[in-house]
């Protein structure tokens, strides 16, 4: 994989927004979700998470976008979703989840910090029965030069992995 390196500022998504379609290769279908739990020994925190990472030589991996869906305390609110995006992002446009060809959410990037920028949103019931039967969930944002990037997780596991957070 070839990276083109820039000395602006926006370099690192430049780069990561360049090469998110060979990311797809990198993965060979096998990207299911996990279950993760943190805690304070009374209260376990658990939650269904996937993520998409650039693979640079000799450099590591890099961050492009990781999902966390949560079950709700209340069985009658609705899931937590989110989701952690690369800093340098077009902050004016909201980002679009669907699943497959599906009606794309919107939701706003709601703050950025030095790890990257973060969008919560709720989902209700008809995404996630989407997310358990879909193929990807397809999240697309506004590069620095203003043009959309489609980034593709795999829900391959999604059902399972969801069906085991507790709330």
């Amino acid at each position: 994989m070839r990276l083109i390196r820039h000395r602006w500022l926006f370099a690192p998504v430049a780069a990561a927004m360049a090469t998110i379609s060979c990311m797809a290769d990198a993965q060979d279908g096998v990207a299911a979700w996990r279950v993760e739990c943190t805690g304070d020994g009374k209260v376990l925190d658990c939650r269904a998470v996937q993520q998409l990472f650039q693979r640079i030589p000799n450099q590591g991996d890099r961050l492009l976008v990781a999902v966390l869906v949560r079950r709700p305390a209340d069985p009658k609110a609705a899931a937590q979703m989110t989701m952690q995006l690369p800093l340098g992002l077009n902050l004016t446009e909201a980002v679009q989840v669907k699943v497959d060809g599906g009606p794309p959410e919107r939701q706003p990037i709601q703050t950025c910090t030095n790890i990257g920028c973060f969008v919560q949103m709720s989902i209700n019931e008809k995404l996630i029965a989407s997310m358990r039967t879909g193929k990807d969930l397809k999240v697309t944002v506004q590069g620095p030069d203003k043009k959309p990037v489609e980034m593709s997780l795999p829900l391959l596991g999604f059902g399972l992995a969801f069906d085991r957070v507790k709330p």
